[in-house]
């Protein structure tokens, strides 16, 4: 490369051209400031602009032009679910929100997932100092989000605040499945809560088989998430507990900070062994040994998410004879993980999003 050019290249990335621009949106002098350090450690990420609440951010964005938005959900004169209502009807924008930990801001989180919003930082309430240890996970969250950005997903949200369904049945009191019956393990990350929800409300309330959800998301956001799904659901969900029987009709949704394994007896074990692929929950490991105990009449669905894991546990599924089905990359918000598995021919087959309830309970059907 001649001198010239890289003198163009070195200016280029000076100026910042190469690196993803991010509107730090919050009504916390302290925490714009703390973002901004965090964010321009990173020489892949820059700060386009600040603003201090939602209208603050709309009167900017134009000019600014960011590629993800860092959006905090409890601001004066326009709260966060408005931002994001105003901003996926008009000019879609990947949105990462900032929320504390803890059941407290669970609810808004998901409606925010719900209305189109990428992905969610934790922070502790008590003690924001500690977001200095989160610097790694927020510069992951905002660069995945960044990928996102022309994808078709965000750009049909529905821009509205979505509407709860009140939990209809007490939970199953169906019989351990059996030995013949099957178990769905699905997978998800990135994008993933909308996805899951949406097959979870699609699934007949007498599905043959037990179900386990293994969805990356921190401790203290799986109960609500679980509670949430087990409202618009037919089939009863709720957050894994040590010794849970794995029954068929009813779902399971792995704890955050816990892998969820399936045993021999066909109960569920969690366990805080090391992270994989940097997480835990891993979906490898629940997707396993679920095949390990219940070898052909598996069924492995892997979604939207960034990385590799749930590949090789489609892999072990295939191999223990089981069936699998991946979320396309039409429908993700991230082809990451279903891309993962399908290049390890792992995928029996790649599907949008709606198709996969109906060829859930197809499976299901076939290996009765």
């Amino acid at each position: 490369m001649s001198s010239s050019a890289t003198t163009t290249t070195s200016t280029l990335a000076s100026n910042g051209y190469d690196k993803t621009r991010v509107m730090i949106v919050n009504d916390s002098m302290y925490m714009r400031s703390l973002f901004s350090d965090l964010i321009s450690s990173s020489q892949r990420l820059q700060v386009s602009d600040t603003a201090n609440d939602g209208l603050d951010a709309l009167r900017k964005i134009r000019k600014s032009r960011p590629d993800v938005v860092l959006l905090d959900l409890e601001m004066p004169n326009m709260d966060g679910l408005s931002f994001i209502e105003n901003i996926m009807s008009a000019d879609p924008l990947p949105v990462v929100l900032v929320s504390s930990y803890g059941q407290r801001g669970a609810d808004v989180v998901f409606d925010a997932l719900e209305m189109g919003a990428v992905d969610f930082v934790p922070i502790p309430q008590d003690d924001p100092e500690k977001m200095r240890g989160l610097r790694d996970t927020l510069v992951s969250k905002i660069e995945i989000a960044a990928q996102a950005k022309n994808h078709p997903r965000l750009k049909t949200k529905a821009a509205r605040r979505p509407e709860r369904e009140a939990a209809r049945r007490s939970y199953s009191s169906k019989a351990v499945a059996g030995e013949d019956s099957a178990v769905v393990v699905i997978g998800a990350s990135t994008g993933g809560p909308g996805v899951v929800g949406e097959i979870m409300s699609r699934l007949s309330a007498d599905l043959p088989a037990g179900i386990l959800i293994v969805q990356h998301m921190p401790e203290g956001f799986t109960k609500s998430f679980a509670d949430r799904l087990n409202g618009i659901s037919k089939i009863p969900v709720r957050e894994a507990r040590e010794g849970d029987a794995v029954r068929a009709g009813t779902a399971l949704l792995a704890p955050g900070d816990y892998h969820l394994l399936v045993k021999p007896s066909r109960t569920v074990e969690l366990n805080k062994s090391p992270r994989r692929f940097g997480v835990r929950p891993a979906i490898n490991m629940s997707m396993v040994s679920a095949s390990q105990v219940y070898g052909r009449k598996t069924i492995g669905v892997l979604l939207t998410g960034m990385g590799h894991d749930g590949a090789f546990g489609m892999k072990m599924i295939k191999r223990k004879g089981g069936v699998t089905v991946g979320q396309d990359e039409s429908s993700s918000v991230v082809f990451g993980m279903a891309k993962a598995a399908a290049e390890m021919d792992a995928v029996d087959r790649l599907l949008p999003a709606e198709m996969i309830p109906e060829e859930i309970e197809r499976m299901v059907a076939s290996i009765q």
